[in-house]
């Protein structure tokens, strides 16, 4: 089993937006929020991070699940696996090519960023 743990500091002025690929979801942390990511896959890999001024998007590897964790608590947990066909290319490669960029929050998403794109209706 591979595993891969990567913490991220939210600043401490502002929210960090988390975007999770290709899992097409979004959750926000409060300013100066330490979030603890566990991925783990019985393919050899690691997270891949897109970080911008609005938001940082997190992509999985072939056959990767993650959970979310804040002070010891699971925040969120993808239990469904990266599809093994994104292990040619890299996720990021793959959802930038079929879906374009990740969404930016908005001000009116604000503290309450936990978003769902329109095409996914489950969950």
């Amino acid at each position: 089993m591979h595993e891969q743990i990567l913490r991220l500091r939210a600043p401490k002025d502002r929210m960090l937006h988390l975007w999770f690929e290709p899992w097409a979801e979004g959750i926000a942390f409060p300013a100066g929020t330490i979030v603890e990511l566990r991925a783990a896959s019985s393919y050899e890999g690691t997270l891949e991070v897109d970080e911008t001024l609005e938001r940082t998007a997190v992509y999985g590897w072939s056959g990767c699940t993650l959970r979310v964790v804040v002070e010891g608590k699971l925040i969120e947990s993808f239990d469904q696996s990266v599809p093994e066909a994104f292990g040619t290319l890299s996720t990021k490669a793959n959802i930038s090519m079929l879906f374009g960029p990740p969404p930016v929050p908005t001000v009116a998403e604000g503290a309450n960023f936990r978003v769902r794109p329109w095409w996914r209706f489950w969950r």
